[in-house]
């Protein structure tokens, strides 16, 4: 085991709340900065940056879908005391970024590669430049998954290792996927691009840990109480557009084989909004190894304590070796 994992310590469940206020979110806003960068086309992208003048080298973290930089905030902690510079970016649709739908729980693009020429953007400008020794790392969440392998394809000798978590190759539709496809692409191909998913684009205030992504009740309700607080954190399901993009991306992804970039994939014991068959294919294709994490939903990132603590030691090991 490395020896500067020891001074990661996990913050326990117990005294979730008055330790993240007292503590983390102190140390963060001190030691890190949010800002702005615009796209050739105008958009304002939101991100927040924690500079390490001696580092290991920088994180760029890339939150999941309907999420932001906000809910990777104790990972950002843990990676910046670890000894990284750590970079958290809004993508479109999200969190503090530029918006297309006028309804905030709705997220709408009309291709995935947007997402991974704004990742390019932030890199470049941003991470790159203030990255000491040259070595920037990815960790990345469910969509931030896709998001990192489409850009890795592209630029394969930027990012020294990517960790995939819950990686969304393919999402479960609530349907057959080729019902799902069939529907998005008829509905887009009509001007319906921009209609909701069906039950997907209302946020719920009063979601339990239970009916969550999340095993982790300190950690999720810690999040969703900010969610509760903030209309932009409260997006919450994709147009009709967006999930055409989605199986796009996917159908890009299997075809691409190997890649190139150093990666390792975690996959949670339970799942609601993957399906992993995809993933397997794609890891077994692209020769990348999966790690399996029992006691764990889709955000592995909110587990209770015992299995947090592991699954963050196997980030960070695999990062540092």
């Amino acid at each position: 085991m490395l020896d500067f994992l020891d001074k990661v310590e996990i913050i326990n469940e117990t005294n979730y709340a008055y330790l993240m206020n007292t503590e983390v979110e102190p140390y963060l806003n001190k030691k890190g900065r949010e800002d702005f960068i615009f796209t050739a086309d105008g958009r304002k992208l939101h991100y927040e940056a924690y500079d390490k003048a001696l580092s290991r080298g920088s994180v760029v973290i890339l939150h999941g879908f309907t999420e932001s930089a906000e809910k990777f905030r104790e990972a950002a902690y843990y990676f910046r005391k670890a000894g990284y510079g750590v970079y958290s970016i809004d993508m479109e649709g999200h969190g503090k970024s530029h918006r297309t739908s006028k309804k905030k729980e709705k997220v709408e693009i009309d291709s995935f590669d947007t997402y991974a020429e704004d990742l390019k953007l932030f890199i470049d400008r941003v991470v790159v430049p203030a990255t000491k020794n040259g070595k920037v790392y990815i960790y990345s969440h469910s969509l931030g998954s896709t998001v990192a392998l489409l850009y890795m394809m592209k630029h394969p000798y930027i990012i020294e290792k990517a960790v995939l978590s819950s990686p969304m190759i393919c999402g479960n539709m609530g349907m057959p996927v080729a019902v799902a496809g069939t529907v998005a692409k008829l509905l887009c191909a009509f001007g319906g691009k921009s209609i909701p998913a069906p039950g997907r684009c209302v946020f719920d205030e009063n979601q339990t840990v239970e009916n969550s992504d999340a095993t982790s009740k300190a950690r999720f309700e810690y999040y969703h109480n900010k969610r509760k607080s903030e209309p932009l954190y409260q997006t919450s399901g994709p147009s009709f557009g967006w999930v055409k993009a989605s199986l796009e991306a996917r159908d890009k992804i299997l075809e691409a084989g190997k890649i190139r970039t150093e990666s390792l994939i975690f996959l949670p014991e339970e799942d609601r909004q993957l399906l992993h068959s995809f993933t397997e294919k794609f890891a077994d294709k692209a020769d990348i190894k999966i790690k399996k994490v029992n006691n764990s939903r889709h955000e592995i990132f909110m587990s209770a304590d015992e299995t947090l603590k592991w699954y963050f030691e196997e980030v960070l090991e695999f990062f540092a070796e």
